[in-house]
């Protein structure tokens, strides 16, 4: 089913009652499995119901039909419009790295396996949306492993501001297939780090990664703050 049907079915099921106004949505997993889609096309589905908005997003609590409160709309475009790519980059810079430290203490067997299909999953996207999903899943994924939950709700934060519609301009431009190969190069030998207990070198790793994405993105934005 492409995402266009799963789009119209999900909004079929929303009109006709199975999913109220201001219900909570199935889990990913056993809505995918409902409706015999994959994770990654139900991804794809609700990013485009999230911004027609006939759903929306909280962080830690999960997807919820109609939209958002006064105070949740306040919150979220408060951040949105007094923030940049450059200074979303900066908080990267801070967390993820110590993040990624963290991980290499504290992260499971079933994480570090995860982490490493992301890896493989990320290697052969089907486009800029495809890869930036699997990105964004390993990141969160490093960030889940670290058990910080204060941190990661400051991270999942910065996530939401990948989403602006700048962020995405930017993305495409200096994603490149050849961008895409170095930084899945890059998060397989944080990966390594993390599964080999070395949190120096994960903590180092993450850093170096991180200043790549910085040095392209400042390069399609021509050296401008972004």
């Amino acid at each position: 089913m492409n995402t266009l049907k799963l789009v119209e079915q999900l909004n079929e099921m929303i009109s006709e009652g199975r999913f109220p106004e201001n219900s909570k949505l199935p889990p990913e997993r056993e809505l995918s499995r409902n409706l015999q889609v994959t994770r990654s096309s139900l991804r794809k589905a609700l990013a485009l119901l999230e911004a027609d908005g006939k759903i929306w997003r909280h962080v830690g609590r999960g997807t919820f039909v109609g939209q958002p409160s006064v105070e949740e709309s306040l919150q979220l475009s408060f951040f949105t419009k007094t923030t940049n790519p450059m200074e979303v980059m900066e908080m990267r810079l801070v967390v993820e790295p110590r993040l990624a430290g963290f991980a290499a203490m504290r992260a499971t067997p079933a994480m570090i396996t995860k982490l490493y299909r992301c890896v493989e999953k990320s290697r052969s996207p089907r486009d800029t949306h495809s890869y930036e999903l699997w990105d964004a899943t390993l990141h969160r994924t490093i960030a889940e492993a670290a058990q910080n939950n204060l941190l990661l709700s400051v991270l999942n934060i910065v996530n939401a501001m990948r989403q602006d519609r700048l962020w995405g301009q930017l993305k495409e431009l200096a994603v490149t297939p050849d961008k895409m190969q170095t930084y899945t190069d890059q998060h397989l030998r944080c990966i390594e780090a993390i599964e080999s207990r070395n949190a120096t070198a994960a903590e180092q790793l993450m850093n170096e990664h991180l200043e790549s994405v910085q040095k392209d993105l400042l390069a399609v934005s021509g050296n401008k703050p972004l």
